[in-house]
């Protein structure tokens, strides 16, 4: 039997459009969070472009009592018709992809009457967005909300809130795990290991804010030669290129199976992206390589963090997230980032997990 949409059950009704990228869709469930706690009798529809944008949300989002059911309807195309999805028959309907809340329909009578603390919000969400998003494309919100970052201490889920709109304070969200694929897990036999990233899945194509694979190599070498006991696990997707001295390769798994590795990891070595994101909220240590990104917008304090010395931060100054804004074929940002550098604080941190 199909589930029925919000729309049609009792209370209010809520269309929320999630982002495919991983990092985004997690970042993004902090505003599904902050609406809940605004208004608990409310009914959410995740609304999916993409399969990866679908997997992400089973994987994130199954599990919240507010979720209702997750909508994953491409137009043939393979582009996202926003009209053909029914906004005007929710209550409220929105977006949070980068990196701000985007309002596709507000039923205005029926929130007031259902809802004044939510009609509050979303009133404060659209001033906001008047003064600071609107006429903003990609590339002036970013660097608009890192700018504001670096002065009020905000981040990239805090700047969320909108000045006050939701409440959101910190940069944590809830990641269960689902009791179904820990004996997969555990037929891993994987005991004393760190996983290793593979730029977000970006080996096969050149992205600047990457370490270069052949620094990765390296470090797993250096790593080797002094912790032999220690299991490098390479992550990502099923067409990243093969570190060749990695131990093991999980690529292209299923991500309920990755959030008992990266769960279970010592340590998660990687650019900021995605997998950053996902160890992060499950609790996991990560070595992280700043380069073009900000450490104060996307970084979490919790983790180690190793910032480029080097034209740091550039993202978005530049046309493109595949040319480096001094035409380094390799950017100078992550090449300063040496695999020694990064091996010194790796072999420091899991060393001191055994004192």
């Amino acid at each position: 039997m199909t589930p029925k949409p919000a729309y049609e059950l009792d209370g209010i009704s809520v269309a929320f459009m999630i982002p495919a990228a991983m990092g985004d869709s997690i970042i993004a469930k902090k505003v599904f969070e902050a609406l809940v706690m605004v208004e608990k009798n409310c009914k959410i529809d995740l609304i999916c472009d993409s399969e990866k944008g679908l997997s992400n949300s089973k994987a994130f989002y199954y599990g919240h009592e507010n979720l209702n059911v997750i909508i994953y309807r491409p137009s043939p195309d393979k582009t996202f018709d926003r009209y053909n999805m029914n906004f005007d028959k929710y209550d409220l309907a929105l977006s949070a992809f980068k990196p701000a809340i985007d309002l596709l329909f507000v039923n205005e009578e029926r929130l007031k009457s259902l809802s004044s603390a939510l009609w509050g919000s979303i009133i404060k969400i659209a001033m906001y967005s008047r003064k600071y998003m609107q006429g903003k494309d990609l590339a002036g919100r970013i660097l608009f909300n890192v700018a504001r970052a670096r002065i009020l201490k905000t981040n990239r889920y805090t700047c969320l809130a909108c000045d006050g709109a939701l409440p959101i304070y910190d940069n944590r969200v809830e990641i269960n795990l689902s009791p179904d694929w820990k004996n997969k897990f555990e037929n891993l036999n994987l005991k004393k290991y760190i996983t290793i990233g593979s730029n977000g899945g970006n080996f096969n194509r050149h992205v600047i804010k990457e370490w270069p694979a052949r620094y990765y190599v390296e470090f797993i070498s250096l790593l080797k030669s002094k912790m032999p006991e220690i299991e490098v696990v390479q992550t990502g997707g099923n067409n990243v290129v093969k570190l060749e001295n990695a131990d093991r390769y999980l690529l292209g798994e299923n991500l309920e199976l990755m959030k008992y590795v990266f769960k279970n990891s010592l340590l998660h070595v990687d650019c900021e992206g995605g997998p950053v994101h996902l160890a992060s909220q499950l609790g996991t240590k990560c070595v992280v390589l700043f380069g073009v990104t900000d450490v104060n917008y996307y970084g979490y304090k919790q983790n180690i963090n190793i910032v480029s010395e080097v034209c740091s931060p550039c993202y978005f100054v530049w046309e493109n997230d595949k040319t480096c804004l001094l035409k380094s074929e390799d950017p100078l940002c992550m090449l300063s980032i040496t695999p020694q550098k990064v091996f010194d604080v790796a072999y420091r941190y899991l060393n001191s997990l055994s004192e």
